[in-house]
């Protein structure tokens, strides 16, 4: 199937992070692997938060015998805490939502490795239908809609002081997911407040490493004004306007944006004098 076409000027910038054909290779195995685990256990029924968790587990992890495992805090005090993934050159942990839950968790890991936070994002979406009845399966059907991962700094914003931190970073992994949803709804077609069942991982589109304040350039579209308002950024971005206020906020604490004034009731921005703009054009 023909993918739709992306907005060109996001495009622009998710273009330098693409994943490579051969993680993308490795990525595929463990997709098939993960799979055919969860449907030999559970059959089509599991949520897909759980499903895209146990893929980007695997695939960071690269053996069994790296994940889940209990990491104790320096000289023995306490018990720790158990992290997705801990390798020799960092902890990793996959969070979907809800980054405020990880605040102990992540100051006690930050004070002996350093940590990635793994942001899925599922970039496109293609949906098929599922009868619960005699569990036929409807021809997939793309949606439209292309998230490039904004929602994060959402996340971030909600970690308050415990972000920005030392040896903290985060890493966009944009994935295209093949979602179930069940025919289970109200209305003629069953759709209306149907179940959604699970959701599968196709490929890696691209992965996002978000270290320094300069990485976060890749949330400003090269068609932003010289200066423009938390309005102008949701248009650029095509997003909701309070997930751009939040946006705005969170660029102008990193340092990436700053404000120069007002404009009616709105604030006004622009990128700071203080961040090299690499990807901007």
């Amino acid at each position: 199937m023909k993918k739709p076409s992306l907005q060109q000027p996001l495009f622009d910038l998710l273009e330098p992070h693409r994943t490579c054909e051969v993680r993308q290779q490795l990525f595929a195995q463990v997709c098939d692997r993960t799979e055919a685990e969860l449907t030999a256990t559970n059959g089509i029924g599991t949520l897909a938060e759980k499903t895209i968790h146990s893929v980007l587990k695997h695939f960071y992890a690269g053996s069994p015998e790296y994940e889940e495992l209990r990491v104790l805090p320096p000289a023995g005090r306490g018990s720790g805490f158990v992290a997705d993934v801990a390798r020799p050159e960092g902890i990793f942990e996959i969070q979907t939502r809800h980054f405020y839950l990880l605040k102990k968790k992540l100051q006690a890991f930050l004070a002996v490795s350093p940590v990635t936070i793994v942001y899925p994002v599922v970039h496109r979406k293609t949906l098929r239908w599922v009868d619960p009845e005699d569990g036929t399966v409807s021809a997939p059907r793309r949606t439209g809609k292309i998230d490039f991962g904004h929602r994060v700094l959402a996340e971030l914003y909600s970690l308050g002081d415990s972000f920005p931190a030392d040896g903290l970073s985060v890493r966009l992994a944009l994935l295209d997911v093949e979602e179930f949803k069940l025919l289970n709804g109200y209305g003629k077609d069953r759709k209306i407040r149907a179940s959604r069942s699970d959701g599968f991982p196709q490929e890696l589109v691209a992965e996002v490493e978000l270290r320094t304040p300069a990485d976060y350039v890749y949330f400003l579209p090269d068609t932003l004004p010289e200066e423009f308002t938390s309005a102008d950024y949701a248009s650029h971005c095509h997003i909701a306007r309070d997930l751009a206020q939040t946006c705005v906020r969170v660029l102008c604490a990193l340092g990436v944006l700053e404000r120069t004034g007002t404009s009616g009731r709105n604030y006004v921005y622009r990128r700071s004098a203080e961040i090299t703009f690499t990807n901007v054009k």
